[in-house]
């Protein structure tokens, strides 16, 4: 291992890149691939510019900051990139220069993250809005009791009164349940169930990818026929109105003991 001091002999031709990440909480952009997972998306911009050859010096405040957040696949990925285009991570922290080529520097830099940690923390339960922006689908789900709770956002035509739908149905069963509008008229739905906002919900994960298509498959479904029960009724609704369809064939409604269904919002 060398300390900082080694950076001032190496060859400068390439450029320096600096890299900082903190499990502060705040809301960030995340990058999903199918193979290696998600990582944030500053991430995946060094990532991408270390393999087009532009860096050669990773400068960070931590070497340990590379990791939050970082699938195993992306750090993977990283670290062949690192090696094969010969670029040197500088920790500050701790006055050290990684040369990945080097097996002991390899094997230390290995030991900074834990898979097996990165799990732990993408799964944790955490807001509404911040799970929603950690899952690569923009989806978070909930469950309480019984029954489970999908929330997905759609972008809407205001960006500042974001769209989401909200299905739901009991645990290792269908959706049976489906409403569309604002985050606070979702809450309203929700409250009956002891549900807010606040805690308890997890990003959607790349492993549910299936489970997610299939309940929104259910989800169109069941907007289609909510649309054809209503449309020989739509001229006699006062604008606004609220509206609860209740579709044949589709089992006993259930609240905390029996469901309410509601229809799409128009």
């Amino acid at each position: 291992m060398k300390g900082l001091d080694f950076l001032k002999d190496v060859d400068h031709e390439r450029k320096a890149a600096i890299y900082a990440a903190a499990h502060d909480g705040k809301l960030r952009n995340f990058a999903y691939h199918e193979e290696l997972g998600e990582c944030r998306e500053t991430f995946s911009r060094l990532l991408h510019a270390v393999q087009e050859g532009e860096i050669g010096v990773i400068l960070t405040p931590d070497a340990a900051s590379l990791a939050i957040e970082t699938s195993p696949g992306w750090m993977e990925a990283f670290i062949q990139v690192v090696k094969e285009h010969e670029v040197l991570i500088g920790d500050h922290g701790q006055d050290l220069v990684y040369d990945l080529r080097e097996e002991e520097d390899e094997a230390q830099f290995r030991g900074l993250y834990s898979p097996g940690e990165y799990e732990r923390e993408r799964s944790a339960p955490r807001p509404l809005v911040d799970a929603i922006a950690q899952s690569p689908f923009a989806a978070a789900y909930i469950e309480r009791g019984e029954n489970w709770f999908l929330a997905t956002h759609f972008e809407g035509k205001e960006p500042d009164a974001p769209i989401y739908t909200l299905s739901s149905g009991a645990r290792g069963q269908d959706v049976d349940m489906l409403a569309l509008g604002h985050r606070k008229e979702l809450l309203d739905v929700l409250a009956p169930y002891g549900i807010n906002e606040q805690g308890g919900w997890c990003p959607v994960p790349p492993e549910r990818r299936d489970w997610l298509m299939h309940t929104q498959q259910q989800e169109e479904a069941m907007a289609a026929q909510s649309a054809d029960a209503m449309e020989p009724h739509r001229a006699s609704l006062p604008r606004g109105a609220h509206v609860r369809v209740i579709l044949p064939e589709s089992g006993q409604a259930r609240s905390k003991q029996s469901r309410k269904r509601r229809g799409r919002k128009r």
